[in-house]
Parts: C-alpha cells; sequence; structure tokens
C-alpha cells in the first residue's frame, strides 16, 4: 500500500507563482517582470484622492457626495413613511376604542314616582320577551334547553342576551322596561296614570289609562358613568345587524336608581 500525502495549504497558494523578494542590486536585471509589477503595486498603494488628477478627484468628490445626499434621504423617507405607518395605526386604534358618537336627549322633567326624580333616559333596542326568545331559538338553539322545561323561556331570553354580547364583544348592558309610545314622545297622561297606579291614587279613569311598556336592551343612559362607557361603533353596528332595527331614546319606567 502507498502513502499519499496531502499538502493542506490553501489552493491557492499552490497555483499562484512564488514571488521572490529580489536580494541584489542585479535583481532588475534577473527579474525584469518581477520590478516592473513591484512598482506598479507601490504606486498603486501610495495613490490617494489627493493624488489623482483634479478631474478624476473632483468626480469621485461629487460621486462621493451624491451617495451619501442620496443614502440621507432614502433614510429620511424610511423614517417617515415609518412614522406616518405608525400614526394611522394608533389613529385606526383609536377610533375603534373610542365610544360612538351619540347626542343625549333633553332632560325629563316628569317626576318617577319609584325613584323620586326624573325619569332617567336610556339608549337602546326593543326586545319583547317573545321576540328575544325566537332569536335564541334561531341563533342560539344547541345551548337551549327542551322546551317542555319549566325554565325554558327565561333561559332563551338568557342565551340570546348572551349571544348578542359575545358577538359583539359588550357586556355592559341591562334591561330595562320603558314607556313604549307610537310616536316616540310619552303622553303627559302616561306619566299622570303611571303615578296613581303606583301610589294606588286618583280616580279609577286615571288608573285605567292603558300604558304600553316594553323591555329594551339598553347599551347606555342619558347619565354621565354609563354615558362614557357606551359601546364603539363596530360594537353597535354588529348589535344593530343581529337585532335586525336601529336603536333609540326611551323613557324609563323601572325601578331605575342609576
Amino acid at each position: 500500500m502507498h502513502t499519499v500525502s496531502c499538502d493542506r495549504r490553501p489552493f491557492i497558494q499552490s497555483t499562484c507563482c512564488p514571488i521572490v523578494q529580489p536580494q541584489t542590486d542585479d535583481a532588475p536585471h534577473r527579474f525584469p517582470l518581477f520590478c516592473t509589477l513591484y512598482k506598479t503595486g507601490e504606486t498603486y498603494h501610495h495613490l490617494s484622492i489627493t493624488n489623482m488628477p483634479s478631474s478624476l478627484s473632483k468626480l469621485f468628490k461629487t460621486m462621493n457626495i451624491s451617495s451619501s445626499h442620496r443614502d440621507c434621504h432614502s433614510n429620511d423617507s424610511i423614517t417617515t413613511t415609518t412614522q406616518e405607518i405608525g400614526t394611522s395605526s394608533r389613529q385606526l386604534a383609536r377610533q375603534q376604542s373610542e365610544p360612538f358618537e351619540l347626542v343625549r336627549p333633553p332632560k325629563q322633567l316628569n317626576i318617577n314616582p319609584i325613584i323620586g326624580r326624573p325619569y332617567n333616559q336610556y339608549y337602546g333596542y326593543a326586545i319583547p320577551h317573545d321576540l328575544l326568545i325566537r332569536f335564541a331559538e334561531k341563533e342560539c338553539p344547541e345551548v337551549l334547553l327542551e322546551r317542555d322545561h319549566k325554565s325554558y323561556e327565561f333561559h332563551a331570553m338568557m342565551r340570546g342576551r348572551e349571544f348578542i354580547s359575545t358577538r359583539s364583544g359588550f357586556w355592559s348592558f341591562d334591561f330595562k322596561h320603558c314607556f313604549n309610545p307610537r310616536d316616540g314622545s310619552v303622553p303627559p297622561l302616561w306619566f299622570e296614570a303611571f303615578m296613581a297606579k303606583y301610589f294606588k291614587s286618583g280616580n279609577d279613569e286615571m288608573r285605567a289609562v292603558q300604558i304600553d311598556i316594553v323591555p329594551v336592551f339598553t347599551v347606555c343612559s342619558e347619565q354621565d358613568g354609563s354615558f362614557e362607557k357606551r359601546p364603539t361603533r363596530e360594537q353597535m353596528d354588529i348589535m344593530t345587524e343581529l337585532i335586525g332595527y336601529a336603536p333609540q331614546w326611551w323613557v324609563c319606567c323601572d325601578y331605575d336608581f342609576n
């Protein structure tokens, strides 16, 4: 078996011609090509932009300045674009988290006999019990009890409310019983009749007045604390789409101490 020795030197060293430094004064005569290359290399090594002809020097300086300005403007452009994107994102996030625009109604002057002060007003959707039950049966039937269960209707209403809150992401709602006038304005007679019914006062005719009352899925009231916590525009749009009609202001005739 023959042993083969391996040369571990880099490939470039084994393929290039060796350069030998001339040791005597007759090197130019013995190595004319080497001296020519050596002098050329020395000249190139000491050459700088200040040693170049004025035209070349100016050209290189102009190129360097242009490149520097271009890089500077490019960085400024990138920084500006990044800042604009960041500002737009923050503005969008702020808009999405802000409560939707809503104008409060005029204050009620009539006194609610239950609370001893003017009636509170709420913004929301009138949802009668039977409508809420049908809504739950349509949107989330898989979570409802058996129809013959004694708590079926109450349970269905609760699941319907939870479905609306889950889909919209808004949980600070309440249910209030409110006056439900046909034309949107509560008749003065209703306030008098409600007072008579509550205190069991007045004549029989007054107590016999029919007052239309409806459960309202409320999202806020006119009171400062509740009004400031109203939903966002996106949340309101989702609730309106689910329920099928727009919300409005309602006069509450419930045990309302907000």
